[in-house]
């Protein structure tokens, strides 16, 4: 009996850490212990793998992005960014990412003579520019959670599966 106490007021406590950082939260019930178990698993984007004790891994992928208006267009649009980025956090993962980076510096003086008097200012530009690509094939996989911040301005989506000890994708996490 006072195992059970403690089990429902660690649920209750995570609920209460989960509200204070986000509101709108929808886990699937098999993969809610994983990504409630550190807040971060949550608020930081990229893939993540946990492997469980019986040799099985679960593989998750986070994404997020800004919400404009949070209308329901606003919504769809959020819901294909995040998929397409938390697909892209997994080849990532797998195959790196290749990363351009490129600094343009553009200098101008001028000098002004008038009545024998000379002044003159410069102005330097920077433009730097940095580019990531990831590219290659990723199995896809079920979203299994969707979530706001707080404040309503950020969208996460959370796609994920167990693996199981063969490698083969598992049925569900447990």
């Amino acid at each position: 009996m006072s195992s059970l106490m403690i089990c429902l007021t660690l649920i209750m406590a995570e609920d209460v850490d989960l509200s204070k950082r986000f509101s709108d939260v929808e886990i699937e019930r098999s993969f809610r212990r994983f990504l409630t178990s550190n807040v971060l698993l949550m608020e930081v984007t990229g893939a993540k793998i946990i492997r469980l004790p019986d040799g099985r891994s679960v593989f998750l992928s986070v994404a997020s992005t800004a919400m404009k208006d949070g209308s329901a267009g606003d919504r769809l649009r959020a819901e294909r960014v995040c998929r397409t980025k938390a697909l892209a956090n997994i080849v990532a993962e797998q195959r790196g990412v290749q990363v351009a980076h490129m600094e343009e510096l553009t200098e101008r003086s001028r000098i002004v003579i008038d009545n024998e008097q000379e002044s003159g200012s410069s102005v330097s530009d920077l433009l730097q520019v940095t580019k990531t690509k990831v590219e290659g094939i990723a199995k896809d996989m079920p979203v299994i959670g969707r979530w706001k911040s707080k404040d309503g301005g950020v969208f996460y989506l959370a796609i994920g599966a167990t693996i199981g000890k063969d490698g083969e994708v598992a049925a569900e996490a447990r």
